[in-house]
């Protein structure tokens, strides 16, 4: 009978690696002391800033530009016809040396004036329209714009916004025009040398629905 030899489990080797304690947090920090950013960090860090902020300027800088450029290019509903300034409606509806109303002459040969004097020569009626275009009546605006043919005619328009030196023009006296109207139809009947001048809304309307 064979003999079973016992190992006494005191003896036995144990195959379990001892467990080592992890290092506390206080320890890490010692062994890894924090550095300090270097001289060429700081400066490159100091000029991202920089340049971020020089970025930020421009942008700013760009938008503010473009809005005022925006409010620049923003069209009026009359701009795209005839309008004039005081001194053309003086030439327009002054008296010459021989009780004329309305030489035109003066636009002859004159390049920005081309489109004036062809629908001046070409009419026997000229109207004016007096508005300010920061308080358009819109009535008044749809009647002008429905009227056919409006660019063949002799309509033309004065902002009183822009034009602020015209009630004072010398020259404009027997135009009757009224300081206190934001709106006002002026009509020259070039043949028969008489003017007519509407000043209440309703009436320009008549007037306007006429043509």
């Amino acid at each position: 009978m064979a003999r079973v030899q016992t190992v006494d489990p005191k003896k036995k080797k144990s195959n379990t690696v001892p467990t080592q304690n992890p290092k506390s947090k206080a320890e890490l920090a010692k062994t890894n002391p924090k550095r300090e950013p270097s001289k060429n960090e700081v400066m490159f860090f100091r000029i991202g800033m920089s340049v971020i902020a020089l970025t930020l300027v421009i942008l700013a800088i760009v938008l503010v530009i473009q809005y005022f450029v925006k409010q620049d290019e923003e069209t009026g509903p009359f701009d795209d016809y005839i309008s004039i300034n005081a001194n053309d409606l003086l030439v327009i509806t002054q008296e010459d040396e021989y009780g004329v109303f309305g030489d035109f002459s003066y636009f002859d040969g004159k390049e920005v004036y081309e489109d004036l004097r062809t629908v001046l020569y070409s009419n026997d009626f000229i109207y004016v329209y007096f508005y300010r275009s920061s308080d358009i009546n819109e009535e008044l605006e749809t009647a002008i714009l429905a009227i056919e043919g409006l660019s063949d005619m002799a309509f033309l328009f004065v902002d009183l916004d822009t034009e602020t030196t015209l009630f004072e023009t010398p020259g404009l006296d027997h135009l009757n025009l009224d300081d206190t109207r934001d709106n006002m139809l002026l009509i020259f009947d070039v043949n028969a040398q008489e003017f007519q001048l509407e000043i209440r809304v309703s009436d320009i309307l008549l007037e306007i629905n006429k043509l």
